[in-house]
């Protein structure tokens, strides 16, 4: 598939090295926004700066605001580890491992660490962990002996791919994607350790069942959900189809598929695909697509594009929406929202 061999050589070309001697305060900014709608400006405009936090990561990805811990949690998939930043004490380590503790097989060269992180209403950490192949709950916060308790490990008798990207619905519902990453570049599409013989959309209800919703996606990958939890959204990494697709929730289920946002032109001119995704309180979308991140109505109309000199992975709100937070392949930055 044309979106592998894209997806792996951008892979390759990106140091796996992490620095642990980051600046406190680092000011340098990295991008630059476009605007193509006078509505974008309500968030950001072509002045607005997209701070360089950390540097010189691999595969930054999974953020989550913390308010206990005044601080934005972000995952290095590659590396089985968990960060921290805030503006007081700069970049840290929150938890290792975070994704792969060894209770099944993996691929020794897989990506392993945890990817996609959300809150319960309880305020849980819930994780999807690539290596160990499930969604769980973080049951203490000692970072270097975590313990985790397993929410969803099969399908049918089948270990999952790699769980992803997860959301709650208000009703409880978590619905997480589930796509084969975690298998490694080499074994994306070849790993005989994969058992699912899809790349699917679950939901897990309260109730601990686990429903099969989407079937037929190369490779779902962030997923979100409207304020009014009647749309859900799913972002599809496949380069052949660079879409990001909706579907009403029901209570049969999803229902009236439809392509939300069809990225095709913008890959002409700009790198990227589509990744993770936020809904912001005023119901636009925040998506990572190609040129960095897209913000898009409702409706489904380009707003602005706040662009990432390297390939946007994901991007999360501070508690107060003040600034987006953006993970890249290679570094952590921010942008102040208004």
């Amino acid at each position: 598939m044309k979106n592998v061999l894209l997806f792996l050589s951008l892979l390759s070309i990106i140091s796996c090295n992490t620095s642990n001697n980051q600046e406190k305060f680092t000011r340098l900014t990295r991008g630059s926004v476009q605007v193509y709608d006078e509505a974008a400006k309500d968030f950001v405009s072509e002045n607005s700066r997209i701070e360089l936090l950390v540097d010189s990561l691999f595969l930054a990805e999974g953020p989550l605001w913390l308010d206990k811990l005044n601080s934005l949690l972000f995952t290095q998939a590659a590396a089985n580890k968990i960060y921290t930043w805030n503006n007081d004490s700069g970049f840290a380590l929150f938890m290792e491992p975070s994704g792969y503790t060894g209770i099944v097989p993996a691929e020794p060269d897989g990506i392993l660490g945890s990817n996609g992180m959300v809150l319960d209403s309880n305020g849980d950490l819930i994780l999807a962990q690539h290596g160990d192949r499930r969604v769980v709950r973080l049951k203490n916060w000692e970072n270097n002996s975590p313990v985790f308790e397993t929410l969803a490990g099969s399908y049918n008798d089948k270990l999952f791919n790699s769980p992803n990207d997860l959301v709650y619905a208000d009703n409880g519902d978590l619905y997480f994607t589930d796509p084969p990453y975690g298998f490694g570049l080499d074994k994306l599409l070849t790993s005989e350790l994969k058992e699912q013989p899809v790349n699917g959309v679950y939901k897990l209800s309260e109730s601990g069942e686990i429903d099969l919703l989407v079937d037929d996606l190369s490779l779902p990958n962030g997923i979100a959900i409207s304020n009014d939890n009647k749309t859900l959204y799913v972002n599809s990494s496949d380069l052949e189809y660079p879409f990001i697709t909706k579907f009403d929730i029901t209570e049969n289920g999803l229902e009236n598929r439809a392509i939300f946002f069809d990225g095709s032109e913008l890959l002409k001119t700009s790198e990227g695909w589509f990744d993770g995704l936020k809904v912001h309180s005023s119901g636009n979308i925040f998506s990572t697509g190609p040129g960095g991140v897209l913000i898009i109505t409702p409706e489904g109309k380009h707003l602005a594009t706040i662009g990432t000199t390297s390939n946007a992975l994901n991007c999360a709100f501070d508690k107060d929406e003040s600034y987006l937070y953006i993970t890249a392949f290679d570094y952590l930055a921010r942008v102040k929202i208004k």
